[in-house]
């Protein structure tokens, strides 16, 4: 079998590992290769945002919330947590609105001061 204790596989995946890894050196290394590579990634790229695109179209037709919707709701959510729990604390303690208007705190409509 193999001397060095690799089998076929083993040795055709090295050597097609380094033939890989000089061919990308020198297609890094030459500006063309650089410009090519560049283009590529910038497709790609416009791609992606294409995809991202035609996804939230298609989610918004099917009545699903978007990233930045799901997002704001979330945030909508929280406060209204927040509001509730606020609520429920006051209940708890027997406060009244803040403002401390009750029917003692109230102004007389009509009629001049109080004295």
């Amino acid at each position: 079998m193999a001397r060095d204790g690799k089998g076929f596989g083993g040795r055709l995946f090295e050597a097609g590992t380094r033939l890989v890894s000089r061919a990308a050196e020198r297609v890094l290394n030459d500006p063309r290769g650089q410009d090519a590579v560049a283009r590529a990634v910038g497709l790609a790229q416009r791609g992606r945002r294409r995809v991202e695109e035609v996804q939230e179209r298609l989610m918004k037709a099917a009545g699903i919330p978007g990233r930045q919707e799901y997002d704001e709701m979330a945030k909508q959510l929280a406060r209204i947590k927040r509001k509730a729990r606020e609520l429920a604390e006051k209940l708890e303690t027997g406060d009244e609105d803040e403002g401390g208007e009750g029917p003692s705190d109230a102004a007389p409509r009509k009629g001049g001061s109080r004295h």
